[in-house]
């Protein structure tokens, strides 16, 4: 998952970064959420304050304002959490952003060989790829891994 910090920090990279993946994806929307979360916080911490120093100066008159104080955290906490939930939600779902070097593509046919070493080996009979031999050999179920996971993943 990204980091919220990074994003901020930077927002035109990450923006530009995800481009080369061919997202479009609502920054706006994370940094409300981001600084209504940071916001969220904030007022709790100061509300927790505020409650330490009521219990720390041991006035009984203030006991029912310690009470509203904190119902107010708990708001704040329920309200927080949501928008944490939210924020990290939209955050989970984005992919890691290439590297420069990475080519930019709809998809692996974009790839490009960078370099080659040694000679491809010639074989007298049909050469097996290793899912084929996986498959083969009773070590690697594809079938199964589409059922439960989707493509291009396998149990072993």
């Amino acid at each position: 998952m990204h980091n919220i910090k990074d994003i901020r920090k930077d927002i035109d990279l990450f923006k530009n970064s995800l481009k080369k993946r061919f997202l479009e994806v609502d920054l706006k929307k994370i940094l409300e959420l981001d600084d209504e979360n940071r916001k969220l916080i904030q007022k709790k911490e100061n509300l927790e304050k505020e409650k330490k120093d009521i219990s720390k100066s041991n006035d009984k008159t203030l006991f029912a304002k310690s009470k509203d104080i904190s119902v107010q955290i708990d708001k704040l906490s329920k309200s927080q959490a949501e928008v944490k939930n939210e924020l990290e939600n939209i955050l989970s779902t984005l992919p890691n952003l290439p590297l420069d070097d990475v080519p930019v593509g709809k998809d692996e046919n974009s790839n490009f060989e960078e370099s080659k070493s040694g000679t491809i080996p010639k074989f007298n009979f049909k050469a097996k790829s290793h899912y084929e031999l996986g498959q083969d050999l009773g070590m690697l179920d594809f079938d199964l891994a589409t059922k439960t996971t989707g493509s291009r993943f396998v149990f072993c």
